[in-house]
Formats: C-alpha cells, structure tokens, sequence
C-alpha cells in the first residue's frame, strides 16, 4: 500500500468493481491504479479478466496499462494462443504478450520459443524493417540479455537501432527504446564509455519529447545513473538515481516494479556510497516487496536477496548474510544454470563470505 502523508486519514478500501469492503473479501492492489481505482477483490478483477470482450484484460488494466505479471495471465494468453493456433490463425501480437509475460515472471526458457516463432512469423509476413518485426528483434534480443547471452543478444539490438535510426529517425520513441536497450546492454559487458554515450541521448532526447515524469524518460534516468555509478561517479548518479525513485513513488506507487527497481538500485549506490544505514531499509523494502508481489524465485526477487546479503556482510553481520547468499545461489542454480553470470556472481559471494566466517573448504561446483 502506498505510504500516505502523515496526519493524512486513514484511505478507505473499497472494490472499484463492485464497491464492497473487505468484509466481502480480500481487496488487492493489482495495478498502478491510484486513488479510489486503486483497490479490487481478487474475485472480482479475476472474473472480470476472465469474462471482458477486451483482449488487454487477460494480462493488463485497462486504465492505468500496468500488466498484472501473474499466473492467470500466463493460463488466459496460453489458451488464446491454443484457440489461435487450432485455428491456424495464430497472430505475432498474442506470440509477442505471451513471450514477454513468461519473461517478466523470469520463465525465460518458456519465452525463448515464443519469441523466435514471433520474429520467424513477422519476417516472413511483414518484412524484415516492418515496426512489428524491429519490435520483435528487440524482444528476443531483451529476453536473451535477460538470460545472460549478451554475445547474441548485441547484434539483434544492434540491427533493430540501425533500422529504426534509418525509417523512423532519432527520436522516435521506438528508436530511443532501442538506443536505451543498447546501451544497456554496453553497460552490462563493460564498455561504459560507448554504453554512456547512447544514454545520454536516450535520456536527453526523451525529456524533450515526452517530459520528465513519463514511464520512459524515468527509464533513462535510471539507466544513466546506474551506469555512472558503475563508473564511479557516484556523485552524478545520486540525484539521478533519487529523482527516478521520487517521482516513480509518486506515479506508479511503492509496488510498482519499476519502483522497485529504482528502490535496488538507489539503495545499492548508497550501499557504494558507504552510507550503510541509508541503504539498509532500501534494501529491505525492496527484498519484502519483491517477495510479496514476484515471488521467492524471480530473477529481480534473487537480486535483491544478494544485494541485501551483500549490504549485511559490509556491516560486519555474517551470519544474516549467509542464508540470504545460500538461497540466492541455490535458486539461481536451479532456474538460471550453474554458468548464468548471476549464479556465478552469487557463488563468488557466498565463497567470499564463507571465507571471512573462516570455512576454507567455500562451495563446490
């Protein structure tokens, strides 16, 4: 739930379907609906998922565009796909939502398919510069990042930007998402100089264009103060990085995963910083949330439990670090493979920490 002001009263939680309280059931906050749209019962937002004519509501809310990230829109995608194809009408659109749902719920092998089929179907049927194929090319690509393949997923990013830069220019808001997925990407593998250069643009381009309180202009400003950090300059990536929490607090609310990124990512640069006990209950609150919301298994729940591992052993509290550094290599093991970059991050950790508790035998494997 959001925080609210202090002295504020107390919000009063009701069903924006049918107006019932809690007495008629658990209210939920699915979306970043705000206000009195904020709440529904998880019977009624599932029923209507279940039942609306428009195609969005098996997996987003059809106010605020916010996905639901959960099982039911995995199980409604999966059965139109199914209707689609034993009608031999199966579409790019329902391929891409499935593929990039499976992604956002870290089930990256299940995607993979999905989105090679998408692009297959897409270059055969519309061309290999179409928007939809260059979107598609920048799925797959986006997936494999996520899975760690950054050696295959350079050129798909890079072929998607060139087109783009030639059919739709510099600032279209399509060729900025590539210029950003990009650099991140440049970011991820080291070359920090050519990874700043194209957040730079990125950022610059989308606060002229879309302002500074749009989803995608706060995506580059996270991006580029993450990337500052990375090189060092702490002290231009702090207001970046605060400026991406504040105003993502203020629009999406504290559940949001984007929020929830620029909450790790703020408290792991306060983590760099030296500032331990700004960046403990950051940290925390990222961990908490990610569990609530993603679940004990997801790539960005795992991430947190390492970072907030990583924060406790730099207070000198090895023994609260050590289950958090075993559950996230233990998992990581199972859903990522032992040679994933995560997992071998994970297992560098835990031998380190293992190390400094005096148990010089660390892990195997």
């Amino acid at each position: 739930m959001d925080q609210s002001e202090e002295g504020a009263e107390p919000e009063e939680m009701t069903c924006r379907l049918c107006w019932g309280d809690e007495d008629d059931g658990p209210l939920v906050q699915p979306c970043a609906c705000r206000g009195s749209a904020k709440f529904i019962h998880k019977h009624c937002l599932e029923r209507w998922r279940r039942t609306s004519t428009n195609e969005d509501a098996a997996w987003r809310c059809g106010q605020c565009m916010d996905k639901y990230r959960d099982a039911l829109s995995i199980e409604l995608l999966s059965a139109r796909l199914r209707a689609e194809r034993a009608r031999e009408q199966t579409s790019i659109f329902t391929l891409d939502i499935l593929a990039q749902e499976l992604q956002a719920q870290g089930k990256y092998d299940e995607a993979e398919p999905l989105c090679r089929e998408a692009l297959e179907v897409s270059r055969e049927t519309l061309g290999s510069r179409h928007l939809s194929t260059l979107a598609s090319i920048n799925n797959l690509g986006t997936l494999l990042y996520a899975k760690g393949d950054l050696a295959a997923a350079e050129p798909l990013y890079r072929k998607a930007l060139k087109v783009q830069r030639e059919t739709l220019g510099n600032r279209h808001p399509n060729t900025l998402t590539s210029i950003n997925n990009l650099g991140t990407l440049l970011k991820a593998k080291g070359d920090l100089a050519a990874a700043e250069l194209l957040c730079r643009e990125a950022l610059e381009v989308r606060r002229e264009t879309l302002g500074n309180r749009h989803p995608d202009t706060l995506a580059s400003i996270d991006n580029l103060g993450t990337l500052l950090r990375a090189k060092g300059d702490i002290a231009a990536a702090e207001p970046l990085s605060r400026e991406a929490l504040e105003v993502r607090r203020e629009t999406l609310g504290n559940r949001h995963p984007n929020t929830l990124d620029s909450i790790n990512n703020l408290g792991g640069l306060l983590h760099a910083k030296g500032d331990l006990a700004a960046a403990e209950p950051l940290c925390r609150e990222a961990v908490e949330v990610r569990r609530e919301t993603l679940g004990n298994r997801h790539p960005n729940t795992l991430n947190s439990i390492n970072n907030l591992g990583t924060l406790l052993r730099a207070k000198g509290d090895l023994a609260a670090a050590e289950p958090l550094y075993r559950e996230a290599l233990e998992v990581r093991r199972e859903t990522l493979g032992d040679q994933h970059p995560r997992t071998l991050a994970s297992r560098n950790s835990l031998g380190a920490l293992l190390q400094n508790m005096g148990d010089l035998t660390v892990t195997e494997g």
